[in-house]
């Protein structure tokens, strides 16, 4: 019976600093970050910072768009794969395009309001997700379906008969 006891002891006080230890790391990484920003708020550290956040939209989706360009690879229609790569070349190119414009108004304008910019348009963030989601349902309803773990259980067990 001690051994149980010990057992649920040690899990109960691991629960416990588990659930102590969440807040307590939140507030020592937000506090870290708010001294650091004391130390390093300077003009090159907010162009860094204005320059990532006006890019991250279009590094998001052309990460997005080369991940399933790799994946479409495998896929075993040959006509969907045609269509997913033309439309993630396509896509790419245009996140490509939009990065480097959006990366020359900011050089040559330099607002900081993100309205200004078309990587954080509705279109451009709404049309590349609307692309994303209709590929994958077309790649989705052009496969084969998947055989769950009571399919694969049968078979096995039909092949060691």
């Amino acid at each position: 019976m001690d051994d149980r006891f010990i057992k649920y002891t040690k899990l109960s006080i691991i629960i416990f600093l588990l659930f102590l230890a969440v807040p307590v790391t939140f507030s020592l990484v937000f506090g870290v970050f708010y001294g650091f920003s004391g130390l390093i708020s300077s003009r090159p550290v907010d162009v860094i910072f204005e320059i990532f956040i006006i890019s991250l939209p279009a590094i998001i989706f052309c990460t997005a768009f080369t991940i399933f360009f790799a994946r479409t690879k495998y896929h075993p229609s040959k006509i969907v794969r045609v269509i997913s790569y033309t439309v993630f070349i396509i896509c790419i190119a245009s996140c490509i395009f939009f990065l480097v414009t959006d990366l020359l108004y900011y050089f040559h304008v330099h607002r900081k309001d993100i309205e200004n910019y078309q990587c954080f348009e509705i279109w451009f963030l709404a049309g590349n997700i609307g692309t994303i989601f209709t590929i994958g349902l077309l790649q989705a309803f052009t496969t084969q379906k998947e055989k769950d773990w009571m399919e694969r259980a049968k078979e096995k067990n039909i092949s060691n008969t």
